[in-house]
């Protein structure tokens, strides 16, 4: 399997590399690695698009800040042996700890998710990840049923699990997410996590009390009206994956569904917005 290495040498770095990041692995890239410079990200080179990088760096232009690329193919790897020793135990809120099997436990904190880093998105280290978690330990999910939508990992459903919900259902649009967050609900002792490969439409029919939507903006934008059918009354949506200037944006959507915006949080130019179903 051939490889090709993306090296982007950003100024500044932060918060751009964050940003980047995170659209660069919507478009096929699956690893990356922060250098004194900026970012090296790697791509399948069956998945890579030129066309497509060029549109991504080309829309993420901005006057605050510079980045040069050059793309070059590499040698085979064992890749998740690469990936894994770039991961690194996270801690969010001081309250939950995120570590991969070859971590040893730590028992200093309320909450232990074990995820195992096959390259699917959600290990808690990206700031949207990390602030709905963050805003997911003020909600109250004692018995009730919860939707993880864009689940990658499952993190979120694992976590709401822990939490005291008495369902979780992750759905994501990659099979190898999907398995992968099969295979972290065994390594955290929460086999009852349901997980299902499809989209909104795949489950429009089913009823949740929290929704959990860490994906993008025009996703979400586009789900909206599902989410808003699939929660009950009074029901919360816990939104991310999104910069603090698209909020308005989705404010406006989400209140001619019914759903009232509560709060949000802001981390890196990311943002959280809790609504709930009226």
């Amino acid at each position: 399997m051939e490889y090709l290495e993306l090296i982007l040498a950003i100024k500044p770095r932060e918060p751009y590399t964050e940003i980047l990041t995170y659209h660069l692995s919507e478009i096929g890239f699956d690893m990356f690695e922060d250098t004194t410079d900026g970012l090296k990200a790697y791509i399948q080179e069956q998945n890579y698009d030129e066309n497509r990088l060029v549109l991504l760096l080309k829309e993420q232009s901005d006057a605050s800040y510079t980045v040069e690329h050059k793309i070059t193919n590499i040698p085979w790897k064992n890749w998740n042996e690469v990936w894994e020793s770039n991961f690194q135990p996270e801690v969010i809120a001081d309250k939950i700890y995120v570590r991969a099997e070859f971590h040893p436990p730590n028992a200093g904190y309320k909450h232990e998710l074990v995820i195992q880093p096959r390259m699917a998105f959600g290990t808690g280290h990206h700031p949207t990840t990390a602030q709905v978690m963050e805003l997911m330990l003020l909600l109250d999910f004692e018995n009730k049923s919860v939707l993880d939508m864009g689940s990658g990992t499952g993190i979120l459903a694992l976590l709401a699990l822990q939490l005291g919900a008495k369902s979780a259902l992750a759905v994501d649009n990659d099979n190898n997410a999907v398995d992968n967050s099969r295979e972290n609900a065994i390594r955290n002792g929460l086999p009852q996590m349901e997980a299902l490969i499809g989209e909104s439409t795949t489950i429009a029919e089913r009823k949740f009390e929290i929704i959990l939507a860490n994906i993008n903006r025009n996703i979400i934008l586009n789900d909206l009206p599902f989410y808003s059918g699939m929660l009950n009354k009074n029901g919360i949506l816990l939104t991310s994956g999104y910069y603090e200037q698209d909020l308005k944006i989705i404010r406006e959507k989400a209140s001619s569904l019914g759903l009232n915006y509560v709060k949000h949080i802001v981390k890196s130019d990311w943002c959280c917005a809790e609504f709930i179903k009226q």
